[in-house]
């Protein structure tokens, strides 16, 4: 009884030859479809990361205008000049009938404090708040971008699997208006940052004109604490964005619409980050 297939015997070498070819060309379709498909992932990943970075994220990539540079904010500081050295004339009058009637040096060196202070906050109050700005910014790109490149954009990935779940489809429609819905008003929101901005070292000269009186100093701290506010949105905006984009491109969750959901509804989330720094940063701010 002659055993058939592929044994190694010569007369079973036509065997060999029919079964080593299956074999090559299962192995070649099927190395070739999936290149296929992993190319076609690719694409459409790097579609949705382009997408993301164009529209949802583009109030992250938007840098802040210089404000220390012969911009408005200097403008202002220099069309209040006077109203700034009439204040400190009125504080440094209220210090010296504050020293007169308490006969105490310690008015006197807060008057020496105010006048220092201001000199300081008009010659660099504008640089230093640019400095830090440009930082802000520089760090908001980069933790974005480290979030987006996240276990090669796992993000997108999981976005892409949702399609398999049931109505997952509707869901990444839906996910994919709010993430647009935010990004509109979280740029909307960037614009009036940088107006308040302006506003804000353009009047810090003024708040810090009269720091020698209770009220004065609570003005200049006040003043402050919004502009530090304004500062840090966009850092902590970009944040809570880059944690929503890390929890949507985990690995082993449970559910890729779970987690797709987590995500969208923290970038909702940093729409109302402001607010919370104004209490955070100055709990008297309402």
């Amino acid at each position: 009884m002659i055993v058939l297939g592929c044994d190694g015997w010569p007369w079973n070498w036509d065997d060999c030859f029919k079964e080593g070819l299956q074999a090559a060309i299962e192995w070649a379709f099927g190395t070739f479809f999936d290149f296929i498909f992993e190319a076609i992932a690719k694409v459409v990943i790097d579609a949705v990361d382009s997408v993301l970075k164009a529209i949802g994220l583009l109030w992250v990539y938007i840098p802040t205008p210089n404000i220390a540079e012969n911009t408005p904010a200097l403008w202002v500081q220099g069309h209040l000049q006077f109203i700034t050295l009439f204040v400190a004339a009125i504080a440094v009058i209220v210090g010296a009938i504050q020293m007169a009637i308490s006969q105490r040096g310690e008015p006197a060196r807060e008057i020496l404090k105010s006048l220092i202070t201001l000199v300081v906050v008009t010659g660099s109050a504008a640089v230093f708040a640019s400095t830090l700005i440009a930082a802000g910014d520089g760090f908001s790109k980069w933790i974005i971008d480290e979030a987006l490149k996240k276990d090669d954009h796992a993000y997108a990935r999981n976005l892409l699997a949702v399609l398999d779940e049931d109505f997952g489809w509707l869901l990444v429609i839906f996910a994919g208006v709010l993430m647009v819905i935010a990004a509109i008003i979280q740029l909307a929101l960037m614009i009036v940052r940088y107006g308040m901005l302006v506003l804000l070292v353009g009047m810090l000269p003024l708040t810090a004109a009269a720091t020698n009186t209770e009220m004065g100093m609570m003005w200049f701290k006040r003043a402050i604490a919004w502009l530090v506010s304004f500062i840090i949105y966009k850092p902590v905006a970009a944040i809570i964005y880059a944690t929503a984009l890390s929890l949507m491109g985990e690995r082993g969750g449970e559910s890729p619409i779970l987690q797709v959901i987590m995500g969208v509804t923290l970038m909702i989330v940093a729409i109302v980050a402001l607010p919370a720094i104004l209490r955070f940063v100055s709990p008297r701010t309402s």
